[in-house]
């Protein structure tokens, strides 16, 4: 990854032995530390939240009104809950009354849920509810998963972490209890997409950051930028600057960086004849140009080098919002995880890109040359990758 250490990977969740003994609940159930149940010929890992009253009598996860209703959607997909799939809860004893698992308890478990994926090597988890999403989902994003299951149901993640296809969607509890028709009919729909997920996401986990040639040459850059202008095609480009806005005194852009067909992604200063390439490139219609939020770049382009951009061909936070209307998505930090499976990478520059005021200075020339370089490369990068899905998604409808 580069920029994290594996506690901050790790999302804050207990990653060594799980802590039985803080937690306690294996004192007041019937059937404690409830292993896993299913022969997951499919290779489909379905986790839970917790064993309920029949589960906990029984033994078996799943079983009682909410597993019959999932059972009932699994075979109508296609699948047998015991026979394709293995099941599992993010909370291996069942809680007293059926209480909804505090966070600690989520901690405490956290270990057993990881050591069922390292052992099972599923190619599908499927996460019932925002239980497991917020222990699965936290943990691989490297950010708090929240507390709204909304932002979440019906994306087929690629995890990189275990280069399997997480899942999530509602638990069949909330179905049952919301009797709503459309709520039942985009279940269906996500336990169908999952059923069909038989190859696993990756031939090779892709290592994004080692594709940023991190540039520090001003007049190397502007070599590099005058070749793709030359050789034509699409340009991805993003700034990172001292402040959110263009307008105050001493406003600047800090660094930039342009992916050119998705090929190739330089990262630079900005400084000396790569501000002019980068302008000549910026200027030219013949180079379609993608963007993420481009009001962004459009703004300090005028700003800093006196001219628009010419030749924007598509923003994909637009897109993002065009494709799927949900609150809390169409941000590329968002999209580049549950489209590529890519954890945050901003953790280490955030601090450095926040300002008391829009108008105000940052601290951006106190941050680590090298990783601004390469997170600032990941958004042009990222940008174009997910532009071109977009648009071919647009395309199929």
């Amino acid at each position: 990854m580069g920029f994290f250490t594996k506690d901050k990977l790790s999302g804050g969740l207990n990653l060594g032995a799980p802590r039985c003994n803080q937690c306690g609940l294996h004192k007041t159930c019937l059937s404690p530390k409830m292993s896993i149940t299913g022969k997951g010929l499919s290779k489909i890992l379905v986790v839970a939240e917790a064993p309920g009253e029949k589960e906990d009598e029984e033994g078996v996860q799943l079983i009682g009104r909410s597993g019959q209703e999932l059972r009932k959607h699994l075979s109508e997909a296609g699948l047998s809950l015991d026979r394709d799939c293995w099941k599992t809860n993010t909370i291996i004893c069942r809680p007293p009354n059926n209480e909804k698992p505090t966070k600690d308890q989520r901690q405490y478990c956290f270990p057993n849920l990881i050591k069922a994926i390292n052992e099972l090597k599923p190619v599908c988890i499927i996460l019932l509810g925002m239980t497991p999403i917020q222990s699965v989902i936290s943990h691989v994003w490297n950010d708090d998963a929240g507390e709204k299951i909304g932002r979440w149901v019906g994306w087929k993640i690629p995890s990189q972490k275990w280069n399997c296809w997480i899942c999530p969607t509602w638990h069949p509890a909330y179905l049952l209890r919301q009797n709503d028709p459309v709520l039942t009919l985009w279940f269906k729909r996500h336990l169908e997409e999952a059923s069909e997920l038989k190859q696993r996401p990756f031939k090779e986990i892709p290592d994004y950051p080692s594709q940023i040639e991190k540039i520090h040459d001003h007049r190397e850059a502007a070599k590099i930028l005058r070749k793709m202008r030359e050789k034509g095609g699409r340009i991805a480009f993003d700034y990172e600057t001292n402040r959110l806005k263009p307008d105050g005194k001493g406003s600047c852009i800090f660094t930039c960086a342009v992916c050119w067909n998705g090929k190739k992604t330089i990262a630079y200063p900005w400084t000396g004849e790569a501000v002019k390439a980068t302008s000549e490139l910026l200027r030219d219609k013949q180079i379609s140009k993608y963007g993420y939020n481009l009001k962004f770049e459009q703004r300090w382009t005028r700003a800093i080098l006196g001219h628009d951009v010419k030749g924007w061909a598509c923003d994909g936070m637009l897109m993002s919002h065009a494709l799927d209307h949900r609150p809390g998505i169409t941000s590329l930090k968002f999209q580049s995880f549950v489209r590529l499976g890519h954890p945050r990478y901003d953790k280490s520059i955030e601090p450095y890109l926040k300002a008391p005021q829009s108008n105000k200075s940052n601290l951006i020339q106190e941050a680590d040359i090298d990783e601004l370089l390469t997170y600032n490369g990941l958004d042009a990068l990222f940008t174009y990758i997910i532009v071109k899905q977009q648009i071919e998604e647009v395309n199929k409808l």
